[in-house]
Formats: C-alpha cells, structure tokens, sequence
C-alpha cells in the first residue's frame, strides 16, 4: 500500500481493497457500477456454483417486456456466466 493515500473498502466484506480512491473504475478489477468496489476474495467468491446473486443488465430487462422471454434470457445469462 501507499501511505499517505486512501484506500477503497469492500461493499461487501469491508477489508481493505487494493485500489486507491483516486483508481478509475475503468483500471479496476470487481468494481460493481452504482454499488461500489469488491476485494478479490468478495469477487470471485460469485464465480463457481456457489453464486449465490447475479447482476442482470439492464437492457435484457427493457428488451424483453415479456415475462416467460425475460425468464429465459436471464437463464441464458446465467449459463454463459458460471
């Protein structure tokens, strides 16, 4: 860590990331937009069967104004990100 600089916590765990506040997000690994930054062991934490949430793009959920589309497309997404 660099001293004198100011560190982001974990949304979730609260440690200690290793991304300074001034980091974009662009330069970021586990930044979740509109929530906040996740430590490496929060983000991959959700990438095997143990996922326990999944974040779904806003626009699968406007193109697809039907329920039983929307279910599948979800489905879909889920399946290509396990």
């Amino acid at each position: 860590m660099k001293e004198g600089k100011s560190y982001d916590r974990c949304i979730l765990c609260g440690d200690i990331t290793i991304y300074t506040t001034d980091t974009h997000i662009d330069h970021r690994v586990g930044y979740v937009e509109g929530a906040g930054q996740l430590c490496y062991t929060c983000f991959t934490k959700g990438s095997s069967d143990s996922r326990e949430m999944l974040l779904v793009p806003v626009k699968i959920i406007k193109d697809n104004p039907n329920d039983m589309e929307l279910g599948r497309k979800i489905r879909e997404f889920y399946l290509e990100h396990i």
